[in-house]
């Protein structure tokens, strides 16, 4: 993926922060008492207009999305089914529980991937640390030889940290722009001539459009591991590695402020999401090694 001028260190990006859909809406408000200085957009589709179509399940979307989540979380492995993109707007499946379990599967898949390939990277150069291929001191922007810098660069995103930044940042996966642009992290550029979506409720950037879900998440984990505006998240996931402490989205969580515009309320909010969705058990989830299953 070409790296996008917004994503490189020394620029710092803000979210696109939070309408939630219905099934979060218990969660907001307990946990917000500010307003959201800019907002996720609706799609197109208007509330009528969703309600005058037939409700659907998740296996209309894909005829493998009905996988068992308590299976993916006890054995730590999520089946290859992947959704490119989500044309179809989930507020048409009634049952509110159905609806998030249909995002978060819809979900894991890509957030395993990306992780494995991470981990497969962090591997190599663990394995082989004065034979580091020069690509990825680029890719990653680190001097050429700093070691200790790419491994704190290159490591995982915790899923339940994705899981939640997703489901706050893309309102379920209803709004305008994860539906329309595939971006389910609220990302923005800044570059008048780059491809995006305009805000109806801001002005000055634009909300950047991806080729799929994968893209997305591929993109939002390397602003996470590249971008100066969260070193201190990098430094502390380093420093559960040499502790021998696996990084878990609940200890790094506290670190994301900067994702924000309203930081002092992020960080409640992005447990709430974990705590209520008992999102800690995908943690550590990777990617069956079977055939890779997409629609």
């Amino acid at each position: 993926m070409n790296e996008h001028p917004d994503l490189k260190p020394h620029k710092r990006t803000y979210t696109v922060l939070g309408f939630l859909s219905l099934l979060g809406v218990a969660i907001a408000l307990h946990f917000m008492s500010a307003k959201l200085t800019t907002a996720p957009e609706p799609s197109q589709a208007t509330t009528e207009a969703v309600e005058s179509l037939p409700p659907i399940s998740a296996t209309d979307i894909h005829s493998d999305l009905g996988y068992a989540l308590d299976q993916v979380a006890q054995g730590k492995i999520v089946p290859p089914v992947f959704v490119n993109t989500l044309k179809v707007d989930l507020d048409r499946i009634p049952d509110i529980s159905e609806k998030k379990e249909t995002f978060f599967r819809i979900m894991l898949p890509h957030i395993a991937s990306e992780n494995d390939r991470i981990r497969a990277e962090r591997a190599k150069i663990i394995s082989d640390p004065e034979n580091v291929p020069d690509t990825l001191y680029d890719k990653y922007a680190v001097e050429h030889g700093d070691i200790n810098e790419l491994l704190a660069r290159i490591d995982v995103v915790p899923a339940s940290l994705v899981l939640s930044q997703a489901a706050i940042e893309s309102g379920w996966g209803t709004s305008r722009f994860a539906r329309d642009g595939n971006n389910f992290f609220g990302m923005r550029t800044y570059d008048a001539d780059s491809k995006g979506i305009e805000p109806k409720q801001a002005d000055g950037f634009k909300v950047m459009v991806f080729k799929d879900i994968a893209d997305s998440v591929r993109a939002y984990m390397k602003n996470l591991n590249t971008n100066n505006a969260y070193n201190e998240f990098r430094m502390a996931r380093a420093q559960h590695r040499t502790q021998d402490r696996v990084p878990t989205g609940r200890t790094m969580v506290n670190f994301l402020t900067a994702y924000s515009e309203i930081p002092e309320k992020y960080v409640t909010l992005l447990l709430g999401m974990i705590d209520h969705n008992n999102l800690d058990r995908f943690d550590g989830v990777r990617l069956d090694g079977g055939r890779r299953d997409s629609k």
